[in-house]
């Protein structure tokens, strides 16, 4: 995972790694900690029922389902990060006491030769089928989708997987 990185992004001498997330440069002692990634997701289910899957447009995981969210930005709150992810990819604005938190959920995201680990927040939402939606930044189409048709072979992330089945064991 960090064995990827060889060189100091300070001085360009020769990394240690004193860990499996630790890496030091013994010329200038540069210290970096390869630690969990923020992320958000939200689990939107109309009145009928079904929920809200967004098919990925880029890597990783392309073509994939997933939930509408993505990364945290410096100085975001995880209740700002999501209601920002929802308008730049579905041009969907909710407000803030609309949403609810659910749980925070462990993953694996493969990105260019790093395995990185997010920790993603998830909340969830009801939302009317007739609200407009429209697709943008990095999603390609979106569907709902009932509880027993939810494509769980063709989930991009195993947090969202799980995020999914522990909502569904409750809220059925």
């Amino acid at each position: 995972m960090i064995k990827k990185f060889k060189f100091c992004p300070s001085c360009k001498n020769k990394l240690k790694h004193l860990s499996s997330r630790l890496i030091n440069c013994p010329s200038c002692h540069f210290h970096f900690y390869l630690n969990p990634v923020p992320t958000t997701a939200i689990i939107l289910q109309d009145n009928e029922g079904e929920i809200l899957l967004v098919k990925r447009k880029n890597p990783p995981k392309k073509g994939f389902w997933d939930l509408p969210g993505g990364f945290i930005e410096f100085n975001e709150k995880a209740e700002e990060a999501i209601l920002r992810e929802l308008k730049e990819e579905l041009n969907l604005t909710l407000p803030l006491r609309s949403i609810k938190f659910f749980g925070s959920f462990i993953g694996r995201y493969f990105y260019k030769g790093i395995i990185y680990q997010p920790l993603c927040f998830v909340f969830f939402a009801k939302i009317s089928k007739l609200t407009k939606i429209e697709v943008a930044d990095d999603v390609g189409s979106f569907s709902f989708f009932k509880k027993e048709n939810i494509p769980w072979s063709f989930l991009a992330f195993p947090d969202i997987k799980e995020a999914l089945k522990e909502y569904i064991k409750i809220f059925n």
